[in-house]
């Protein structure tokens, strides 16, 4: 056998192996992605510092929504397609945190660092007092952040991007609120 028929041989035996695991990493090349967040509530907030603070150094630096178009809202997922279920419910059931929200879509991301956010009403969470964006930004790596607000008089301030890996739970925190989220490479939905 010619050396370069062995090569092609070899090439083609390797692409045919990995081909499985490209599957998700092809789907993150689309830059689609699939997203699913928990909003949650402190029953009992902290006392003894000012919960209406923003946190400095939290991935924004002050630059939101400077006139780049938001990403594309592929769809909404079914309770049937969410990873976070058992999870919300047994947030629920502590009796220390109240769940706000409890959603997942599937969305295109915007270039790094463009932050264009969907805002919470377009992803179907509609709660009283319960406001801002989520953000998915695709760069050298994948970012995921919120601006969200809570409340009024004062209202608590949730503002924070951060570089985040597929299937992992990342926790974006506040003393009086919070939310858990996981991003997953998602194939593209075909136009109807």
């Amino acid at each position: 056998m010619s050396t370069t028929r062995y090569t092609l041989t070899v090439g083609l035996a390797l692409l045919l192996a990995l081909l499985p695991r490209l599957g998700g990493a092809a789907a993150a090349a689309t830059g689609v992605y699939q997203v699913e967040v928990i909003i949650f509530q402190s029953l009992a907030p902290p006392s003894g510092e000012d919960l209406s603070a923003g946190a400095e150094g939290r991935g924004f630096n002050g630059q939101l929504e400077h006139g780049a178009a938001p990403p594309a809202l592929q769809r909404m997922l079914d309770a049937s397609e969410m990873q976070l279920g058992s999870l919300a419910s047994k947030i629920g059931a502590s009796g220390t945190w109240r769940v706000l929200a409890h959603a997942g879509w599937i969305q295109g991301a915007t270039d790094w660092p463009q932050h264009a956010g969907l805002k919470l009403e377009d992803l179907g969470i509609r709660v009283p007092t319960l406001s801002g964006s989520v953000y998915v930004e695709r760069g050298q790596y994948l970012h995921l952040g919120f601006d969200l607000r809570l409340g009024s008089n004062p209202a608590w301030s949730l503002s924070e991007l951060r570089k985040v890996k597929f299937n992992e739970k990342n926790h974006f925190d506040h003393p009086g609120f919070g939310v858990i989220a996981i991003i997953n490479p998602a194939r593209p939905t075909k136009a109807p």
